[in-house]
């Protein structure tokens, strides 16, 4: 039995699990057998209750009580990877490959970027896990993105052509955010002056980026700038307490769509653009109601193009564990890239 180490790895939780398959290992391919994988039971912890990740993954392990060895390791991280590292780009976190083989014994140890994982995942998630908004028109063997509000704003594109499945990693959350129109130039306005000019997509789609559009809305409201934290601008949304925190997810939800739609054209994402991280599947329903897919579809000459494309809403809870066991399979003939 192949047993494969998983984990999904934030700036905020990280969640561990074990994959196992009950086809043997390939002679002298130190990669997980290609044959179905079952994940077992997540566990999860906060980061910042850890030192390290190996402190996370030795208790982790103790809960398990596996009582067979760990064939490899693959984990997701929210953070760039380079020669087999990360540090996380929102939490103290570093990661490294030969640093936790070492620790456990493991023969084989790979980190990805998070949103890699969770693309790679797509075409595996049911429709059941998702939540469609829009038309259900994607194209078959189109390409596929993913944008993921969470702690940080992660984007990545799917190719799944006869060569086998690819992932476009990116780093478009910190590329330059625009306006949607004069109610918005305010609120953008407002951030230039907090962020030294340059106001990125993350700093209004993300977590922290509810506390901003709240913040913005206030200022431009001539209000007090009380800052609230993402959990009560959201709360404060819905409890029908606060107009100017449901204004904040609705110019969220707006921004959103934008971006998504901005998306959609960069990659030619034919196949759908799916929407991930922790926040949405919050108020998806809203979401669902709001401005996101009229400004989704607001692209001028391209209208008609965009409007073909589907948007998904991931509601299964882990869908870069999902991702972690597709990418498993297709790195199993695939040689393993020199450390630098």
């Amino acid at each position: 039995m192949n047993t494969l180490l998983v984990a999904d790895i934030g700036g905020t939780y990280a969640r561990f699990a074990i994959a196992r398959s009950s086809e043997p290992d390939r002679p002298g391919i130190g990669h997980p057998a290609g044959g179905p994988m079952t994940i077992g039971p997540i566990w999860s912890t906060e980061v910042r209750s850890r030192n390290s990740a190996v402190e996370a993954i030795r208790d982790f392990l103790a809960v398990d009580s596996l009582g067979a060895r760990i064939d490899g390791a693959l984990l997701a991280v929210a953070g760039p990877v380079e020669g087999g590292r990360c540090r996380l780009t929102n939490a103290a976190w570093t990661i490294d490959e030969e640093e936790i083989a070492h620790a456990f014994s493991i023969p084989w140890v790979r980190i990805v970027n998070d949103l890699e994982a969770a693309a790679a995942g797509l075409p595996e998630l049911a429709a059941s896990q998702t939540r469609l908004i829009g038309p259900d028109s994607a194209l078959v063997g189109a390409p596929m993105a993913i944008l993921a509000p969470g702690t940080v704003l992660g984007m990545a594109c799917l190719i799944d052509g006869p060569s086998g499945r690819r992932v476009i990693t990116s780093e478009g959350g910190h590329a330059t955010l625009a306006s949607i129109g004069p109610q918005y130039d305010r609120l953008i306005d407002f951030l230039r002056g907090k962020y030294d000019q340059h106001v990125s997509i993350e700093r209004v789609l993300s977590g922290a980026g509810l506390s901003n559009l709240h913040l913005a809305l206030a200022s431009c409201e001539g209000g007090s700038a009380i800052h609230r934290t993402p959990v009560e601008v959201t709360a404060s949304a819905f409890d029908g307490s606060s107009p100017l925190c449901r204004a904040a997810i609705d110019a969220f939800c707006a921004f959103l769509g934008a971006v998504a739609g901005d998306l959609a054209l960069t990659f030619g994402a034919r196949g759908g653009v799916f929407i991930g991280g922790g926040i949405v599947p919050r108020f998806v329903d809203h979401l669902a109601r709001s401005a996101f897919r009229a400004q989704f579809e607001a692209k001028g000459r391209m209208h008609g193009y965009v409007a073909r494309i589907p948007t998904r809403v991931i509601i299964h809870p882990n869908p870069a564990l999902i991702g972690l066991v597709a990418l498993a399979r297709a790195m199993r003939d695939r040689p393993r890239p020199a450390r630098s």
